[in-house]
């Protein structure tokens, strides 16, 4: 029976007698985490709210009325669903993603890259990377790794080397055929990128991924920017960058190099042809120190400096350099001097802790001899027409300036001088305002004006990213104002730049824009996701196990000051795969999965805006496939409710009272002491992560998995269920709701049948080659046995090959059919009950609150192999798809001499055994028959071997 309601303004009708909330979750957004429509209403996260004519009230204990007026997202209930979700986040503690994945400018999922490459898989790691990244062997070598400066392990003892772990995964992806995307088709929309740089490169290559048509147009010679030009080839070797941008290139960019804005095309012309334009041109001009003497001959500028080196122009140097500067691009200008035969002093204002270098490019130049005068300043640079001397000052150090270093200060009559053939002034680089200017930008102290949110300039259609708008920069942050500029474009070609700009200033405001538009929502949860920390000490991780970091020896100070040969060499694969063990895992497993990170997302919620005292509670990761963490326990009840009134087993209940309520199981045991068959289930039913599985690989990832529908192989019940798989990977299993069983066991979440076959063919229990197996099926007389592990499909082609062939064909499998139905089972009171739960998990559910007689039964349930009663019959045969063999009339062991079995041989058979693999059941496609007679499908999750192949 339906009523009719007015929803959100419209007269709509909804079905009777049940609570709102299930008629609405089905037509739009309404959040929640306690409600499930397998038991009563609970209420009890206050996120289900709705507005009525009497007021706000949960959606899960609102039962329909005739004419009742209800609005999903006013602004009362949109402002109380928030605060109702920073009520929960106050008290939520954990880490939403790693410190590492915040600290990366481009928020690289670096955990779980890392997981990937720890199991060798260096390709996937890769992969990963570049969803975020590109060129990722020239980060491994040239990046600050801001990631390891935010790395838990330095309250343990050294950061993670991320840095070198993914300079080896992106080098064996080079030498190994790099991976490379698919490209969509053309959008038709043409965008000029101006500048091959990190952040042109950038740009253009993830608008490629997005279809769109790119051309970069760079003003040297060579792609590759500040990367190319700027950094020595001690620290990036050429053909390394060559590689790297290879592969950006190979996705199908036109390049026009020679060809500079301004002087061989100008904007307006690209306006005009292009749909977008993006300015990647960097700061190239470099900052003067305003002294007297700048410009006497010797006198350089750092940039213009390595750029004539590594283009191998001639650079005319005296045997005394001084190198004024405290940057990376000091340290690469005094590196390179020292190798082209001068003796190099850099001069520093502030002191060696206030320098923004690398401290690695710092501690390398020391070794190779490269003195420094710290708290030091030029005053003039003096000669006759070119340097001789230049007179220093001392520095004091003051109170902090904007840039929180303390403000050096000249000490007065603190002045010295000191012979010098050169001066290289690196002192910063900006761009070239007066330039930008002619083209119609608007400009400010040496970087382009740019919207802080879209990066779109005072011209519409025109973006800007890099040096242009950071200033000088590191590679990793150009790189992420180009992927961001790239996402910013797109939307502006679809019309929504403006939009997107809201959404991710406000989020709250358009929640309903959000979740109805493919593209909002996924720059919001791309460039905005809520991310939770906790905050951690030292004392947080006493227990970890003290590791050495992994360490490589630096070429020799005296060999490699005296060539331009990598000075870094790459860890070892050994050394790879056990540093990468080294990673804590810091960042939650359910990030991808949390219900709690998706509104608190979409609600602009906020983590402190309720501070005070919160709970600590220690992990349970007793049990072996389970871990619980009260920690991120919102207390919503579904696992308690599930496991004592649909499982009925009690694994766990609410403990204490109030403030420091929690879910565990009975006081004084954990988890491990816990016996059931549906604990796994509470996994798929914690909507925070706050009850995760322990997944079977070597280092676990959160890494953001594709659900695939099929039917689980463990039984004959064959309940339907997903197969979470990740860029081939296998990675769990998890219920489908809406399936015909709606719940998924034990056996087949942590025993994963889905996920095993044989590894090879078998004969006589001993392992042979698939040439024996071949020769034996080529040259034998034998009795093919087919076994449950085998699809309709699989079995049908194997009897019309017997049949053809006079070959006698039976199955491991006897007896009858079911009679019984899923409804008859469902629907009676009294069960006679010959079948073990044990074997057959779903018969605990499906016997709750009936009694388990011998007579007067209004079904039965028998194990196989077995006749149906007189009464409606469940009959449960080992195997997933006994029943098709039964269907097909394939029972029964036919006498024969030899024998080959496509599957495991669970009977022993007299003669000659040939056991071949049935093949993965997550790589099999068709269908099975089930033990109530439905025909299921089966679908193919990942490829692999099929038993077809060798009788094809």
């Amino acid at each position: 029976m339906m009523v009719k309601i007015i929803l959100n303004g419209k007269e709509t009708e909804v079905p009777d007698g049940k609570p709102l909330i299930e008629f609405l979750r089905e037509i739009t957004h309404v959040p929640g985490f306690c409600y499930t429509e397998e038991l009563d209403p609970y209420g009890s996260c206050r996120l289900c709210l709705v507005s009525t004519p009497r007021g706000v009230t949960t959606s899960c204990t609102l039962k329909p009325m005739e004419g009742l007026s209800v609005e999903t997202l006013t602004d009362e209930v949109v402002s109380m669903r928030k605060t109702a979700l920073e009520l929960i986040l106050s008290d939520h503690y954990g880490d939403c993603i790693g410190p590492c994945q915040d600290g990366c400018p481009a928020h690289s999922d670096v955990q779980g890259y890392l997981a990937l490459i720890a199991m060798g898989k260096y390709h996937e790691a890769v992969k990963l990377m570049k969803e975020k990244y590109i060129l990722p062997a020239v980060l491994g070598r040239v990046c600050p790794a801001f990631c390891e400066e935010a790395c838990r392990r330095n309250l343990v003892d050294e950061p993670l080397a991320i840095r070198q772990l993914k300079r080896f995964a992106a080098d064996y992806d080079l030498e190994h055929g790099p991976w490379i995307p698919e490209i969509p088709p053309s959008t038709g929309k043409r965008i000029a990128v101006v500048g091959g740089g990190p952040a042109g490169l950038a740009c253009a290559y993830y608008l490629r991924t997005m279809g769109h048509e790119v051309t970069i147009f760079e003003a040297m010679p060579e792609l590759g920017g500040m990367m190319r030009y700027g950094i020595p080839p001690y620290r990036l070797p050429r053909d390394v960058l060559d590689k790297d941008i290879a592969t950006v290139i190979e996705t199908g960019i036109e390049v026009k190099t020679n060809t500079a804005l301004g002087r061989d095309v100008t904007l307006d012309e690209l306006m005009e042809k292009y749909d977008a334009v993006f300015l990647g041109v960097g700061a190239w001009k470099s900052r003067r120190m305003g002294i007297p003497g700048e410009e006497l001959e010797g006198v350089m500028h750092g940039i213009e400096f390595l750029r004539m080196v590594n283009t191998g122009e001639e650079v005319k140097l005296g045997e005394r350099v001084i190198v004024v500067g405290g940057g990376n691009t000091a340290m690469d200008v005094a590196r390179t001097a020292l190798r082209l035969g001068a003796k190099v002093t850099v001069v520093y204002r502030r002191s060696k802790a206030e320098m923004p270098a690398n401290e690695r490019e710092v501690e390398e130049a020391i070794e190779e001899g490269i003195e420094f005068l710290f708290l030091t300043n030029p005053v003039r640079i003096l000669g006759d027409g070119k340097v001789e001397e230049v007179e220093l000052i001392k520095m004091r150090l003051g109170e902090p300036d904007a840039s929180g270093r303390r403000r050096p200060i000249p000490i007065e009559g603190s002045e010295f001088r000191v012979k010098a053939d050169n001066v290289i002034l690196a002192i910063g680089q900006y761009c070239d305002e007066e330039f930008l200017r002619s083209l119609g930008i608007e400009a400010k102290r040496g970087k382009a004006i740019v919207d802080d949110v879209t990066l779109q300039t005072n011209l519409p259609g025109v973006f800007a990213g890099g040096d242009l708008v950071l200033g000088p920069s590191t590679v990793i942050e150009s790189i992420a104002t180009g992927r961001r500029a790239a996402i910013m474009i797109d939307l502006y070609l679809k019309g929504k730049l403006e939009k997107a700009r809201e959404v991710l200033l406000e989020p709250e405001k358009h929640i309903e824009e959000v979740l109805n538009d493919e593209d909002l929502y996924r720059v919001l949860f791309d460039l905005r996701p809520y991310n939770h920390w906790k905050k951690a000490t030292e004392k947080d991780y006493e227990h970890v196990e003290r590791r050495p970091r992994a360490k490589v020896e630096l070429l020799d100070p005296e060999v490699r000051k005296q060539n331009f040969e990598e000075v870094e060499p790459p860890l070892t694969e050994e050394q790879v795969l056990e540093e990468a063990k080294r990673c804590m895992s810091c960042g939650c497993m359910e990030v991808f999965r949390c219900k709690l990170r998706e509104y608190a997302t979409l609600y602009n919620a906020r983590q402190d805006a309720f501070e005070g005292e919160g709970n600590r509670f220690e992990l349970d990761e007793s049990h072996p496939f389970v871990t619980l963490d009260n920690n991120k326990c919102v207390l919503c009840g579904q696992c308690v409710r599930f496991t004592h009134e649909v499982a009925g087993e009690g694994v766990v209940d609410y403990m204490f009272r109030g403030f420091k309520t929690m879910i565990s199981p009975p006081l004084g045991d954990t988890l491990g002491d816990a016996e059931g068959l549906f604990i796994g289930e509470m996994t798929d039913l914690c909507p925070v992560g706050a009850i995760t599985e322990k997944l079977p690989f070597l280092k676990p990832g959160p890494w953001k998995t594709t659900p695939v529908k099929t039917v689980c192989n463990g039984c004959s019940f064959a309940c339907e269920m997903n197969i979470e798989v990740y860029d081939g990977m296998l990675v769990r299993a998890s219920r489908v709701e809406e399936g015909w069983n709606g719940h998924l066991c034990d056996v087949c979440r942590f025993m994963r049948p889905w996920a095993e076959d044989l590894a090879g063919p078998l004969l006589n229990g001993e392992p042979v080659s698939w040439e024996e197996a071949r020769r034996f099926i080529a040259e034998r007389d034998y009795a093919l046995i087919l076994t449950p592990e085998l699809t309709n499909e699989e079995i049908a082609f194997f009897k019309e090959f017997a049949e053809k062939r006079g070959i006698p064909i039976g199955s491991t499998v006897e007896g009858g059919l079911s009679t019984a139905t899923f409804e008859d089972i469902r629907k009676a009171k009294r069960v006679l009950l010959k079948a073990d739960p044990e074997k057959y998990p779903l018969l605990k559910l499906l016997l709750k609150d009936k009694d388990v007689v011998e007579e007067d039964y209004e079904v039965a349930i028998l194990e196989g192999p077995a006749e149906p009663l007189e009464a409606p019959t469940l009959i449960l045969h080992e195997g997933v798809n006994a029943a098709g063999l039964i269907r097909a009339g394939i029972v029964g062991i036919p006498e024969s001499k030899a024998y080959v079995v496509i599957g495991r041989a669970e009977r022993e058979l007299d003669g000659d055994v040939l056991v071949l693999p049935a093949g993965l059941w997550a790589a099999k496609e068709g269908t099975i028959t089930n033990a109530f007679g439905m025909e299921l499908e089966v679908k193919k999750v990942v490829e692999g071997y099929s038993p077809l192949e060798l009788f094809s």
